[in-house]
């Protein structure tokens, strides 16, 4: 009997818990809707389609860019005010004809995923493309150059327009970054430099050499360049794929319902873009007038050097340092045996050759107080999270242990969670065993190594 009641009160405990795990879910699910239909959640910033585009191309116009075009607000109002005309008396039957008119390598076509992003473009943010113009007039003349050592279309040199808006910060969750959104295997494969103080995705030149190499690389397989343009998007084992899944056809939109959704409008983008392109004079749509340092002069350096001691005495905003020299995750170019460059506004060139040596003894130790400071791209839009200062602390390295977490370290040491995580530029709370950590503690406590060279 005794057994029997207290079976019968776990069997109501677990009705009990059961009931409340439903509402829980159905609370969450409430929450959501409610949410989606506020507009607090975008289930469409989820993969790249025109609403994350147009999302894109306001961050551009009204965030990184939104400097560098104050001084140029009346003209480029007025020149937009001309364009209007045009634009209002721009039918459908226009762009379908324009669109077939186009001397492309890529054969899409036009369709109303197409047009949704010319939309965007043409539309919904003209000012935000013309200044896309603006920065594909100056880098697209550079890629092309690379481009025709590999005898690839010059054309294909507009994609980071779409796949990044030429910023060279650019990442993804799936590992690729840069310009030309190349993947960690596939920059190692094609000999960029990638550590934890060089990122040579993020240098123009190189990355886009390498992904010069991986156009003409993939046509050489498929021997069309729509096909390859969407295998270095999505990959070749992709590709392959949709192929098998659409029954051996090789045209686009026959494979698009079998590309990752998260990528396969990167093309119908692409098609728009080159159409703007194509179409804009026509329009009356110019590239808008910035003040951006584009014109630049090269130093080769062979000692380890940080961007700030140049900043300083030549008195140049760090963030345009930043914007030339992307490559170097850290603002320290790791001079020694191999040597690095260094992009100058073409203006100081002459100067850093003149005040060299007051650059290199200026401040010895901001190459460890840099270790504090966390970098956060796109472009001129840079977020310094400043850490308790180093100074009369012991540089120490702790090797994590199974079981540790930050706050437990943090506490062995005297520093905070926060400390940790900026001096090893960590995005999360996660730890794995072995993992060496930097930190500046007033005291030695526990047991810490010397990270091994490598």
């Amino acid at each position: 009997m005794r057994a029997f009641g207290l079976n019968f009160f776990f069997l109501h405990i677990n009705n009990f818990l059961m009931h409340k795990k439903r509402i829980l879910i159905l609370l969450f699910c409430l929450i959501t809707v409610v949410c989606f239909s506020r507009g607090h959640i975008n289930i469409d910033s989820i993969f790249f389609n025109p609403t994350y585009f147009q999302l894109r191309l306001d961050s551009l116009y009204l965030g990184q860019f939104r400097q560098a075009l104050k001084g140029h607000e009346q003209e480029n109002k007025q020149m937009l005010a001309t364009a209007l005309p045009g634009l209002r008396s721009l039918t459908e039957s226009d762009i379908t004809r324009q669109v077939s008119e186009m001397n492309s390598v890529i054969h899409v076509g036009y369709n109303t995923k197409v047009r949704e992003f010319i939309d965007v473009l043409l539309f919904k943010k003209p000012e935000a493309s013309c200044l896309l113009l603006t920065l594909a007039n100056h880098y697209v003349p550079l890629f092309q150059s690379i481009f025709d050592k590999y005898s690839v279309p010059g054309e294909l040199a507009y994609l980071p327009s779409v796949i990044s808006a030429f910023n060279p910060g650019a990442s993804s969750i799936y590992g690729s970054s840069g310009i030309w959104n190349i993947m960690y295997i596939s920059g190692k494969l094609y000999k960029l430099e990638i550590n934890s103080m060089v990122d040579e995705r993020r240098n123009y030149e190189k990355s886009t050499d390498a992904a010069a190499r991986q156009f003409k690389d993939f046509f050489a397989i498929y021997q069309d360049w729509t096909l390859a343009l969407t295998a270095y998007i999505v990959g070749s084992a992709v590709v392959n794929k949709a192929i098998r899944r659409a029954n051996g056809k090789k045209d686009f939109w026959s494979l698009y319902p079998f590309l990752p959704p998260e990528t396969r409008d990167y093309l119908p983008a692409y098609v728009a873009m080159t159409y703007f392109v194509s179409y804009h004079d026509q329009l009356n749509l110019k590239p808008l007038q910035a003040d951006l340092p584009f014109s630049t002069d090269t130093v080769c350096i062979r000692k380890e050097l940080h961007l700030r001691q140049v900043s300083k005495i030549l008195d140049i905003p760090i963030t345009i340092l930043r914007e030339l020299n992307p490559q170097y995750k850290h603002d320290i170019l790791p001079a020694g045996p191999k040597i690095c460059i260094l992009k100058l506004p073409v203006s100081y060139g002459d100067k850093f050759r003149l005040h060299k040596d007051s650059i290199f003894l200026y401040k010895d130790s901001v190459i460890i107080a840099s270790r504090q400071s966390t970098i956060t791209f796109p472009m001129s839009t840079y977020i310094q999270n400043e850490p308790r200062m180093a100074s009369g602390r012991s540089q120490v390295y702790h090797s994590v242990r199974l079981g540790e977490t930050l706050g437990a370290i943090a506490a062995k040491y005297h520093v905070t969670v926060a400390d940790i995580k900026s001096w090893n530029h960590m995005k999360s709370n996660s730890l794995r065993v072995g993992q060496q950590l930097l930190l500046f503690s007033a005291q030695k406590a526990g047991s810490h190594t010397t990270p091994q060279k490598k």
